[in-house]
């Protein structure tokens, strides 16, 4: 489901394009917050699964890197399970700044966060089509959805740019 913000303030103060701005910055909050491995509740995501898995190498996301090839060279074997898979595929050690658990395994569904509207009394965040799946992976982990500080974040943002209008 995506994020709505409504915004109640004077129509003669506060447009379109402000709740554009407003909701590009914010939509740069929620993926650097979700980089970072932190939910919409303001918690850790719970880590990755660690049941062992097969990934075939036709049609992954991510290229298969490390684990198990099968006999058939079709796909991989990771006694690790899905964390080992996301490990070895993605080189961790080489991402610094981003959690074990932050939601991004191709980068797909984080470029394909958007914001969906923006009118003067509020805006939507989303995912496009081309990344729909998020919304299953939201259910499992939230990710779409405002921390308290991220609505603190937005209320004094608006209080900024409304007291910049009135001078």
């Amino acid at each position: 489901m995506p994020t709505k913000v409504n915004l109640n303030l004077p129509a003669s103060l506060w447009t379109a394009r402000d709740s554009a701005r407003l909701a590009s910055d914010t939509l740069a909050a929620v993926k650097i917050r979700t980089t970072r491995g932190i939910d919409a509740n303001g918690q850790p995501f719970k880590g990755y699964s660690t049941e062992p898995i097969y990934v075939a190498k036709r049609g992954a996301r991510l290229a298969p890197k490390g684990g198990e090839p099968t006999p058939s060279g079709k796909s991989v074997y990771y006694e690790g399970g899905y964390r080992q898979y996301k490990h070895d595929s993605r080189r961790r050690a080489t991402l610094a700044g981003t959690a074990e658990v932050d939601l991004t395994l191709s980068g797909d569904m984080m470029n394909n966060l958007v914001v969906k509207e923006a009118t003067a009394k509020g805006f939507t965040i989303g995912l496009t089509r081309h990344a729909g799946y998020g919304y299953y992976v939201n259910e499992d982990r939230e990710f779409l959805g405002l921390t308290s500080q991220d609505v603190e974040t937005i209320t004094e943002a608006v209080a900024l740019e409304l007291r910049r209008k009135i001078q």
